[in-house]
């Protein structure tokens, strides 16, 4: 960033509650409702999406927090491993030295914008502000793009993301802590027993970009034997593509 910014009075008043209340979220509908909440004091926005890569081989999470209606089909879109906007911005941030990433076409960083205006217009994106967490070894651990932003974005938005992405973070992980270790079980279990234990290895591999030859090499098993499984998934998740059942999984909570 420029020059030193120095947060008002009430700037000052709106990132205590944010921290503060940032402290007891453990529930999604929690975190849903500080981020449509505390959160548009400072960065109003209309979709968050969160990015959650816990490392060892373990699939990414990704959620959304929207006060707007998207589809699950454009938001897999969104979130496709091979070329989704939303991997685009992580890897753009994290080549930026981890530091805020803003896309806006009033801000003076016009050659970044240009390499996603397409992607802004066809997801109703409008602007992007991102900013997210690595670890001791500078890998990505978690990235929160803020979307469908009327406003300008501004290095005082950039200083107010690089104050917010520890807290975020922290709440972040403890919702799906909470979730994984705390939620009801009857639930769980009935949407684990839409596909089998075979299948959401598969899909695992599908989130992360795989295609049938490497997912069939590392399960040991055929490419065409690979494609029946994913047959049988887009049957039971009733689902058209890859994209969209790795999406509807997420949606119901089913473990990848």
């Amino acid at each position: 960033m420029g020059g030193t910014i120095t947060l008002t009075e009430r700037e000052m008043e709106y990132l205590f509650r944010i921290i503060d209340s940032s402290t007891c979220i453990f529930r999604r509908h929690q975190f849903f409702l500080w981020s449509q909440g505390e959160l548009q004091s400072l960065l109003p926005h209309g979709m968050l999406i969160c990015v959650f890569d816990e490392g060892s081989g373990q699939s990414i999470s990704i959620e959304k927090f929207s006060r707007t209606e998207i589809s699950e089909i454009l938001f897999s879109e969104l979130c496709r491993p091979d070329g989704g906007i939303v991997f685009r911005v992580m890897s753009a941030w994290s080549a930026g030295k981890n530091q805020p990433f803003l896309l806006c076409p009033n801000n003076p960083n016009g050659i970044a914008y240009k390499h996603f205006v397409n992607d802004l217009k066809r997801g109703n994106l409008e602007r992007v502000a991102a900013h997210g967490m690595f670890d001791a070894n500078g890998r990505t651990s978690s990235l929160f793009a803020f979307t469908q932003i009327s406003g300008v974005l501004t290095e005082r938005h950039a200083y107010f993301l690089e104050l917010l992405a520890p807290h975020m973070h922290m709440a972040l992980v403890r919702m799906l802590f909470h979730e994984r270790h705390h939620q009801p079980g009857a639930i769980v279990e009935k949407n684990r027993k839409l596909i089998t234990d075979r299948e959401t290895e598969v899909l695992r591999y599908v989130q992360m970009g795989k295609s049938n030859l490497e997912i069939g090499s590392l399960l040991k098993i055929s490419p065409l034997t690979v494609k029946n499984h994913i047959q049988k998934i887009l049957r039971k998740l009733n689902v058209n593509n890859r994209a969209h059942a790795v999406a509807k999984a997420m949606a119901l909570k089913i473990t990848l």
